[in-house]
């Protein structure tokens, strides 16, 4: 039968990621167990590199550091076991759903960026968690990555894709429209939505929320679509 993470045990796992971390320092610490054993998570764990580099002997000295390195180990732990195939519990009943995980090819499409400027982000840290894929490898971004915007707001790979799979379907129920009618009505919708033009609401707004600052860079698409629609109009 094969092993899974239940939904349940991860949220278990992730509320008591402190208490576990305090305990792997204070019970193993007389027979250096816990440090063998924070070592050989350390190296174990994928899409770690990072982390690792930044480590060195000194962390063992201070408790309270040595947990707090704990403390991040482990919920990076938790994120990695979680991107495995369901499973089944010994109940009979599926285990968390599996992972869906994104190369930075799919990532750049659902932000509609470039793919530089994916892997840029990943160098700069905005899909937490992650790093670059070493030589030979692909990089695979799991759906539940927490994404920072450059506000520090923060939201899930998940949630960019619905949101673009919600813009994607709004977009084939007006097959046969214009171009120029289809921008000018998502613009209305937004207008509807935040009770007037852009530039009078999120366009003057500086702390936008997570998803007011996906509105805004969806609002910003159509409205130069639109402008670029009434230039071929009058050509």
């Amino acid at each position: 039968m094969d092993m899974g993470i239940t939904r349940v045990e991860k949220n278990i796992f992730s509320q008591n990621t402190d208490e576990i971390a305090s305990e792997l320092v204070q019970s193993l610490s007389n027979s250096d167990n816990s440090i063998l054993l924070f070592k050989v998570l350390a190296l174990a764990v994928k899409n770690n590199a990072e982390f690792v580099r930044n480590l060195d002997e000194s962390i063992f000295e201070d408790a309270d550091i040595f947990r707090e390195k704990y403390v991040t180990l482990l919920k990076h732990a938790l994120s990695q076991a979680v991107d495995v195939p369901t499973g089944i519990t010994d109940s009979g009943v599926p285990s968390i759903e599996a992972v869906r995980s994104y190369t930075p090819k799919e990532l750049s499409v659902f932000f509609g960026v470039s793919i530089t400027t994916i892997f840029n982000w990943i160098d700069q840290g905005r899909f937490m968690g992650i790093q670059r894929a070493g030589s030979n490898k692909h990089n695979l971004i799991p759906d539940d990555t927490t994404y920072v915007y450059g506000s520090g707001k923060r939201t899930t790979i998940k949630d960019i894709v619905t949101m673009w799979k919600m813009e994607e379907a709004e977009h084939q129920s007006t097959i046969g429209v214009s171009d120029l009618d289809y921008h000018t009505g998502q613009i209305a919708l937004y207008e509807d939505k935040y009770k007037g033009d852009f530039e009078r609401t999120l366009g003057t707004k500086l702390n936008l929320t997570p998803e007011e600052e996906t509105d805004a860079q969806v609002w910003k698409h159509h409205l130069g679509r639109q402008r670029l629609g009434f230039k071929d109009t009058e050509k």
